[in-house]
Order: structure tokens, then C-alpha cells, then sequence
């Protein structure tokens, strides 16, 4: 689980991998097939030819012309034909270049040895950015990965019983079919944080305000999938959200949250621990919709589902980032989270 998942959330966060890496690397696989094809013509000898014929292709975009010429090497008459865009008329003149050891090899082109460079350099340069990106997130996240507890830890502290301290919280879904947002209550089923959409789904970036009961501020924040503006990504079209513009896992990790992963417990639930700056401040729980008890025990769906419904157990007062976090979880639709 640890190190698959470590690589595609690194590569997640990383333009540089996903992007200018590739891009890089296209560039210097260009360049090299243009140095090829110019060393193989760079002997080629410029010769002008006479046009003998003319024959007009008819394209699906654009009308082409087979074009066929002759020119003479050293008293003897060689003849070739190319396909052009532009309409020459028979006795016009071309320019073709031609092998000297074999004239009967000929080309309308000598490959730009510039061209090939300028890829070259460029896709050297962009490979160098790339690395050094790379390393700096590299670093970024080694130095976050260092503040999680080990797993033994980590286990302790799942299955230790409630304290006194902590509180039991409950996620859902909330509000119209077209404007799905999230309710967190107490087991009192008093309101403490909420995330109303304000704008309807298809409306591009989503709009929520968070809404915070304990300290009754209030903010507003711009959500947007990659499948909303169309990038696609490689990997999940929804694990790569951006939350006010940035990269949402980008934006818990900088702030120090850290989320551990268990798959074993209690399938088919599933929890997560999330620690702040290496503290554990919570354990989170896939849930059935009916979350309490006593609603449990007069309803016959139990089976926890994917996202959306989440018990929590914390000791903190501050939701803000608590609430971030599980949001997270269900909006990227997430089952392995580190």
C-alpha cells in the first residue's frame, strides 16, 4: 500500500513529472531524430530541376500536387517526383537535392541542423528544470513523510477506546441533488461545520462556503476537477481537484496534515488517521448513511459506502483543517490516502 501509493501521490503534486519531464524528453527525441536525418543528407548536393509533370491530389484538408521533375548529374538525366502543396506548372523549376554517390536518391529538403539543436538545448534545459522541481518536491514531501508515526504507533492509537476528550462527529451529504454539499454534527445531531455548494454542479469551479458553528467564521472557497476544464491526466480525474487554485493534497500537506491508511480494519469500512505536524488529531471512519444508533438498529442498509459518509473521532476544536481533510478524502473519491 505505502510505496505505490507515496508514488502516485508525489506524482500527483509534481508538474514537473507530469508534465515538463515528458515534454523534455519529446523535445531531446526530436532533436536526435533531426540530427539523424541530417547527418544522412548532410552531403546532399543542391541541384535545380525542371518540372516534366503535374497530377492534383485531392485531400480530406488541404489539395496536394504530385510533381514530378528531372535533373541531370554529370551529363546523365535523373527523374523523381514529390508530393507538394503548391501547384507548379510543367517547365518550371524546383529545388532538390540529390546523393552525389547516388543521384537517384534525392530529397526536396535538407533537414535544418538548427532545428535540431534549438530542440536539443531546449529539451536539455526543461530535463534539468524538471530534476530540480523534482528534487525540491522530492525533499518537500521526505520531510513531511518523516512526521507520520510509525504503524505500530499508529495502531495503538486507532484501537485504544474512546477518552473523555474526544468527540464523535458525523459527515454526510447534504443539501439539493444539484448542489450536494456536507453537514458535520455532533452525536446530539447539532450542526458544527458545514460546506454549502452554492452554485449548481455543471457551474465551473463549484463554489462552497464553509461554514464553521464552533467559531462562527465563515469562508468561501473555489473548488475545480481537472474533467471540469478537461485535463486529462494520467492519473484519476478527480484525485487532482485544486481547492482555491491549488492542488488540494498539495494544499493539507503544506499546511502539515499527513493521512494514514488503514485497509485492513473492519472492511468494508474503511479509516484513516490524520495527523497534524506528526500529532494524531484524528480518526476518521467510512460509514452506512445511518450513522446513529439508533437509526442503525431500525434501518437494514449498514454497508458503509465509498464517500460522503464519514465518522470522526477528535480532540480537536479547530474543524477547519479536520473538515479539509475529509472533504478531501470524499470529494477526490480516495480510498488510499498517505
Amino acid at each position: 500500500m505505502g510505496a505505490e501509493n507515496k508514488i502516485a501521490r508525489f506524482m500527483q503534486g509534481s508538474r514537473a513529472l507530469r508534465f515538463l519531464l515528458p515534454l523534455s524528453l519529446i523535445l531531446i527525441a526530436l532533436g536526435v531524430i533531426l540530427l539523424f536525418f541530417n547527418a544522412a543528407t548532410a552531403n546532399y548536393v543542391e541541384t535545380t530541376a525542371t518540372v516534366t509533370g503535374v497530377v492534383e491530389i485531392d485531400t480530406t484538408d488541404i489539395t496536394e500536387y504530385e510533381t514530378s521533375f528531372s535533373f541531370t548529374v554529370g551529363g546523365t538525366n535523373y527523374t523523381g517526383s514529390f508530393s507538394i502543396n503548391e501547384r507548379k506548372n510543367i517547365g518550371d523549376t524546383i529545388t532538390v537535392y540529390y546523393n552525389p554517390d547516388n543521384p537517384s536518391e534525392v530529397t526536396n529538403s535538407k533537414d535544418n541542423l538548427l532545428f535540431a539543436i534549438i530542440s536539443l538545448v531546449l529539451g536539455g534545459g526543461l530535463l534539468v528544470l524538471s530534476i530540480v522541481i523534482t528534487v525540491r518536491n522530492f525533499s518537500k514531501y521526505k520531510k513531511l513523510d518523516n512526521q507520520v508515526l510509525d504503524d505500530a504507533v499508529l495502531e495503538e492509537y486507532r484501537n485504544r477506546p474512546l477518552s473523555e476528550e474526544e468527540v464523535e462527529y458525523y459527515c454526510s451529504l447534504s443539501g439539493p441533488m444539484l448542489k450536494p454539499g456536507y453537514l458535520v454534527e455532533d452525536k446530539n445531531r447539532r450542526p458544527v461545520f458545514e460546506a454549502i455548494n452554492t452554485k449548481n454542479v455543471p457551474v465551473v469551479p463549484r463554489e462552497f462556503q464553509f461554514v464553521n458553528h464552533y467559531s462562527g467564521k465563515t469562508t468561501t472557497h473555489k473548488v475545480t476537477r481537472p474533467a471540469d476544464v478537461g485535463d486529462n491526466s494520467v492519473f484519476s480525474t478527480t484525485s487532482t481537484i485544486k481547492f482555491d487554485g491549488v492542488n488540494i493534497w498539495d494544499y493539507l500537506h503544506n499546511a502539515g496534515i499527513r493521512i494514514k491508511t488503514d485497509l485492513t480494519s473492519i472492511l468494508p469500512r474503511i479509516r484513516y488517521t490524520i495527523l497534524l505536524a506528526g500529532e494524531q488529531i484524528a480518526r476518521v471512519e467510512t460509514s452506512s448513511k445511518y450513522v446513529h444508533e439508533e437509526d442503525e438498529e431500525n434501518k437494514t442498509i449498514k454497508i458503509p459506502v465509498e464517500r460522503y459518509y464519514y465518522r470522526i473521532w477528535t480532540r480537536e476544536l479547530d474543524l477547519d483543517l479536520l473538515f479539509l481533510a475529509v472533504f478531501a478524502i470524499s470529494e477526490t473519491n480516495q480510498t488510499v490516502v498517505e
